[in-house]
C-alpha cells in the first residue's frame, strides 16, 4: 500500500528527526553549562563575571534544554503516530474481499478500498477471488484392477458474496482448498473405477468430463467456490501393463499392415483391370472418333464442293444481272429513255423503261432500240480494219482476214 508506506517514511523522518534534534540540542546544552562553569566561576566557585552575564548563560543553557525536550517529545509522539495510525489503515485491492474480525469475531467483508479501523479490536483477512489451482495427484484402480496414477489440475474461484462463511465455517482459505482437494480425490477415483484400463486409454476426453461434472456438482453446492475447469494432466499405469498394452499395440498394428497390404494388392489387381478396360474403351473411342473424323472429312469437302458451285453459279448470276443491267442502260442511253427500277414488298425487283414525255416505252419501241443497241455492239466491236476480198474461181469471193 503507497499511502501507508508513505505515512511510515513521514513518521520515521520525524521520529529520526526528533532524535537528533534532541541529542543536538542537550548536547549544547551540556557544552553551555560548561562555558558557564568555566567563564563566569573561578576554581573556588564563586562568580567572577557580572550578574548579567551569567543570567545570560543560564538562559541559553535552559533554551538548549528546552528545545531538546521538545524533539524528545516529537520523536516520542512520531512515534506513538507511527504505532497506532499506519496500523489502523486497511487496503483491500481488486481481486480481494477482506473478512473483518471484530474482537476474533466475524462483523463484516469489506470489497476493494481503504478503510480505517482501530487495528487493536479490528483485524482484517484477506481472501483472493481470484483464479487459484489445486495440483492433485493419487493413485487409484481401474474397474479390472489396474493401479493408475493420476494428476489432475482445479482451477476455481472463491464467492465473493459468500466469503464470510467461508471465514466462519473454515477459518482459511487453505482449510477449504484441503476440504476441497480430498472432494475432487474421491471423485476422480469413483470415476476411474468405473473403467477399465483400456476404456481409460481410448475414451480420456469422456472421463475428464464425467470428472469434470462430478466434481462440480459435488463443491460447488456446499463449499461456496465455482469450479471452472478440472484437467488431467497425466494418467499412468504400471510398467507391466504398459508392456501388455504395447505388445497389444504391436499385433495390431502388424494385423492392420496385413490388411492394408492384402488392401493394395486388390486395389492394384482392381486398378490394373481398369485400366485394360480403359485402353480397350479408349482404342474403340479412338477407331470410332477416326471413322467419325473421315465421315466429318467427307461432309465437310462435299459441303465446300457444294458452297464452291454455289458461288460460282452465284457469280455468273450476278455477272448475267450486271450485264443485263449494263445493257439496259445503255439500251436507255443510246434511245433518250430513262430507267426506273422498283423493288416489291416480297423483294421482286422491276425495271420499267420510260420515254422522256415519262410514258412507258412500247413493245414496238422497245423492238426498234434493241435493233439500235445491237448496231452499236456491232460498231464497238469493229476494230477499224476493212476485209480483204480475193475473188476467185467460179466468181466465189473469199474474205481473207487483215492482220496488218
Amino acid at each position: 500500500m503507497v499511502f501507508k508506506t508513505l505515512l511510515i517514511i513521514v513518521f520515521v523522518i520525524l521520529i529520526i528527526g526528533g532524535i537528533v534534534g534532541a541529542v543536538w540540542r542537550f548536547y549544547s546544552a551540556y557544552k553551555k553549562k560548561e562555558e558557564l562553569t568555566d567563564e563566569c566561576y573561578d576554581r573556588y566557585g564563586n562568580p567572577s563575571v557580572d550578574a548579567n552575564e551569567i543570567l545570560k548563560y543560564e538562559k541559553g543553557v535552559r533554551s538548549a534544554r528546552l528545545s531538546g525536550i521538545i524533539f524528545t517529545l516529537l520523536a516520542l509522539v512520531s512515534l506513538a503516530l507511527a504505532i497506532l495510525i499506519p496500523g489502523n489503515i486497511h487496503q483491500v485491492n481488486t481481486g480481494e474481499v477482506a473478512v473483518v474480525r471484530h474482537m476474533g469475531k466475524v462483523s463484516g467483508t469489506r470489497q476493494a478500498g481503504i478503510y480505517w479501523d482501530f487495528y487493536m479490536t479490528n483485524k482484517y483477512e484477506l481472501y483472493d477471488t481470484k483464479v487459484r489451482e489445486i495440483n492433485i495427484e493419487t493413485q487409484t484402480y481401474s474397474s479390472d484392477n489396474q493401479i493408475i496414477t493420476v494428476t489432475a489440475d482445479l482451477q476455481y474461484t472463491i464467492s465473493a458474496e459468500q466469503v464470510d462463511k467461508i471465514a466462519t465455517e473454515y477459518g482459511s482459505i487453505e482449510k477449504l482448498e484441503s476440504k476441497i482437494t480430498s472432494i475432487a480425490l474421491d471423485n476422480i477415483k469413483a470415476v476411474f473405477a468405473k473403467n477399465t484400463a483400456t476404456d481409460v486409454i481410448t475414451n480420456r476426453a469422456d472421463i475428464t468430463a464425467s470428472i469434470s461434472k462430478t466434481v462440480d456438482e459435488s463443491i460447488n453446492k456446499d463449499y461456496y467456490v465455482n469450479v471452472k475447469t478440472i484437467v488431467l494432466t497425466n494418467i499412468d499405469f504400471t510398467d507391466d501393463f504398459e508392456a501388455a498394452v504395447a505388445a497389444k499395440v504391436a499385433q495390431e498394428q502388424k494385423k492392420q499392415q496385413a490388411l492394408i497390404e492384402q488392401a493394395q494388392q486388390l486395389a492394384e489387381a482392381e486398378n490394373n483391370k481398369k485400366i485394360a478396360i480403359a485402353n480397350a474403351e479408349a482404342e474403340a473411342q479412338a477407331a470410332t472418333t477416326k471413322a467419325n473424323a473421315e465421315a466429318e472429312v467427307a461432309r465437310i469437302k462435299a459441303q465446300a464442293d457444294q458452297d464452291v458451285a454455289k458461288i460460282e453459279a452465284d457469280t455468273a448470276l450476278y455477272a448475267g444481272q450486271k450485264a443485263a443491267a449494263i445493257a439496259i442502260q445503255k439500251l436507255a442511253s443510246i434511245n433518250g429513255w430513262t430507267v426506273i427500277t422498283t423493288t416489291e414488298a416480297n423483294g421482286d425487283q422491276y425495271t420499267k423503261l420510260y420515254k422522256p414525255d415519262e410514258t412507258l416505252v412500247t413493245e414496238a419501241e422497245l423492238a426498234v432500240g434493241v435493233k439500235n443497241l445491237l448496231e452499236v455492239y456491232k460498231y464497238e466491236k469493229w476494230d477499224g480494219k476493212l476485209p480483204v476480198y480475193q475473188m476467185g474461181e467460179n466468181g466465189v469471193i473469199t474474205v481473207v482476214p487483215n492482220n496488218a
